[in-house]
């Protein structure tokens, strides 16, 4: 509000005051005019004059009114990023630009469907150019560019591994090297994965000879709430500090580089057996329950919103000016403020989660708090309830799965080899991940190749370990991709990578070759192409009727017939056992064909 007019603010002076007391009386009121101006406009308080009185503005008032700005803004990408000519990961002491040259390229675009042959200049940490690039453009560069003819082998974005403990679970695991678990409570969204990565760890450099580029780091699944998570890059960095790999940071982390918009956070949540099983088993001696899990979820997020609530009635007042009474920050609680940005929409948020019991509960959870899901993990027997996650709160999550890695456990029982076929059918985005050290991330690849082999389409199941995590994880704008302008995170291999044994001859990070001395293992021309899987339409179908048990009893068939057989084991009159090899004949794709067949007729050979 602004001060009432100066003139109006003073008692009517008399006439006989002398000349000297008037003429002082106007110093005194310029003086306090300036200083009454001097201080509004550097953003002090209004000072009250004789007579009226006035809304104080804090000194601080700009801090406060920025800082309930920016608990309203969204996570995004800024308007120039698009722009940027260097990536802020750029090291230029071993980034020197990099031609890669006649490569076959999945780009991961048109729904992962897009492939060229062409070559790709990498240079200052990001994708300068793909497929046919003007010698003007690589001119520039002269003797120190480094170039690479890969003879047509596939080239593919890095892998993305939306579920890894790298750093935190690290190899060899020795006592002092596990920090992905704290047992200090079910609830626990102040703790951070980023404190306990290991740069160490020999697991890191073994995956990205996998092909691995990013993961996402989270705390273990013991805790229902066990921590916020970060993405990493897998190269080791100059500085060698576990915050140099983390990706975008957000502002949460340091409090010393904010953005417009704000970088995405990320959180790990888990339900069933973990948390029942350790909680609270160390405090009582018992385990706990699905139910003690989800009030752990609904008192800790109940606490949240009273944080929440707090800070939108007081920025709301602010925001009118209303000062008087407000205390001089808004309010906050260093323990709750990440799921207060889960509230706000500024965590993508990720939940180790196999039941129906438990996606019911989170179902519910959502819709009481408000807030949505990005992924489910492992999420077994999600292909037989797919409507079930469909009720979470802002629509539907994606769905990161193992390949086959199931029946470890009750809430396991009924996965299936086609649950990513079934769930991909249902309009469920799919991904693979390693849980790493539960799978090795070094090949999750293998996870793609499995789901492809059982249904999932090819295009779909090279998104799964790219394209697809990059985006739920919220960095669809630089990573996941091999295009202009993107992150130079790449891998060459030396088969199609959904064909089985594909291995990366070599892998870029931030533009930089990451093995020092790549050994290629010549592959028969066969592997070069996209692998084609049979048809399990009538087998998936099984899987949904019987639940996810179908019967363990074979089917009958009247005769069978093996063909390109290499060798068999005979026994012999004496009863010991003599390899027979048939002859081998090279066919037209490179492969061995071997002409001998068996074949088995009403039980006998």
């Amino acid at each position: 509000m602004a001060p009432a007019p100066i003139q109006d603010s003073f008692p009517e002076r008399r006439k006989s005051r002398p000349a000297l007391q008037l003429s002082l009386s106007g110093i005194a009121v310029s003086a306090l005019v300036s200083l009454y101006v001097v201080i509004n406009l550097a953003g002090g308080d209004w000072l009250p004059f004789p007579g009226h009185s006035a809304h104080r503005v804090p000194i601080h008032a700009q801090k406060v009114l920025s800082e309930c700005a920016s608990l309203k803004a969204k996570p995004g990408v800024s308007a120039s990023f698009a722009q940027r000519g260097k990536s802020d990961r750029f090291e230029p002491a071993s980034a020197r630009p990099q031609l890669i040259r006649n490569a076959t390229i999945w780009t991961g675009r048109k729904d992962g469907t897009h492939v060229v042959r062409g070559d790709i200049l990498l240079e200052g940490g990001l994708i300068k150019a793909v497929g046919p690039i003007p010698k003007k453009l690589l001119a520039q560069f002269g003797d120190d560019l480094v170039q690479t003819d890969v003879n047509g082998a596939w080239v593919t974005p890095g892998i993305f591994d939306l579920h890894s403990h790298l750093g935190v679970g690290s190899v060899p695991e020795l006592r002092g090297s596990l920090d992905d678990n704290s047992l200090k409570g079910i609830a626990q969204p102040w703790l951070r994965s980023l404190d306990g990565i290991n740069v160490f760890d020999s697991a890191l450099a073994l995956s990205i000879s996998g092909g691995v580029t990013s993961s996402l780091i989270f705390p273990g699944s013991a805790n229902a709430i066990g921590g916020q998570a970060y993405v990493i890059k897998l190269r080791r960095t100059e500085e060698g500090s576990p915050m140099s790999m983390v990706l975008e940071p957000p502002f949460s982390l340091n409090k010393t580089s904010p953005t417009d918009p704000p970088h995405w956070r990320h959180m790990k949540h888990a339900t069933g057996e973990n948390p029942s099983r350790v909680y609270d088993v160390f405090k009582n001696g018992f385990a706990g329950t699905r139910m003690d899990t989800m009030w752990a979820f609904r008192e800790a997020y109940n606490e949240a919103r009273k944080v929440m609530n707090a800070q939108n009635e007081y920025c709301a007042k602010a925001e009118a000016g209303l000062w008087e009474g407000l205390a001089a920050e808004v309010p906050n609680d260093i323990k709750w403020e990440a799921l207060v940005d889960v509230l706000r929409g500024k965590v993508k948020l990720n939940i180790h989660s196999y039941s129906p019991s438990d996606w019911d509960g989170l179902a519910r959870l959502t819709h009481e708090f408000k807030f949505h899901i990005a992924a489910i993990h492992h999420a077994h027997s999600s292909y037989l309830v797919p409507q079930l996650l469909e009720k979470f709160y802002g629509g539907k999550p994606a769905v990161a799965m193992f390949a086959t890695n199931a029946r470890q456990a009750d809430e396991a029982y009924r996965g299936s080899e086609f649950a990513p076929k079934l769930l991909n059918e249902d309009g469920f985005r799919i991904i693979m991940k390693s849980d790493h050290p539960v799978l090795d991330s070094r090949y999750l690849v293998w996870e793609a190749q499995q789901a492809h082999r059982y249904g999932l389409p090819l295009n779909k199941a090279l998104q799964a370990v790219t394209t697809t995590p990059a985006d739920v994880a919220g960095f669809g704008h630089r990573l996941g991709y091999v295009q202009t302008g993107y992150d130079a995170d790449i891998v060459v291999w030396d088969s199609h990578p959904l064909s089985l044994g594909a291995t990366p001859s070599q892998v870029y990070i931030d533009g930089i070759p990451q093995i020092e001395k790549p050994v290629k293992v010549p592959k028969p021309e066969a592997l070069q192409h996209p692998p084609k899987a049979p048809s399990w339409d009538k087998e998936a179908k099984d899987a949904v009727k019987y639940r996810g048990l179908p019967p363990l009893k074979g089917n009958k068939a009247e005769e069978v017939i093996l063909y390109n057989i290499k060798s068999v084991w005979e026994r012999q009159p004496n009863g010991r056992f003599v390899e027979v090899q048939a002859e081998s004949q090279v066919s037209k794709n490179g492969r061995p064909q071997y002409d001998s067949i068996m074949h088995f007729a009403d039980g006998e050979l």
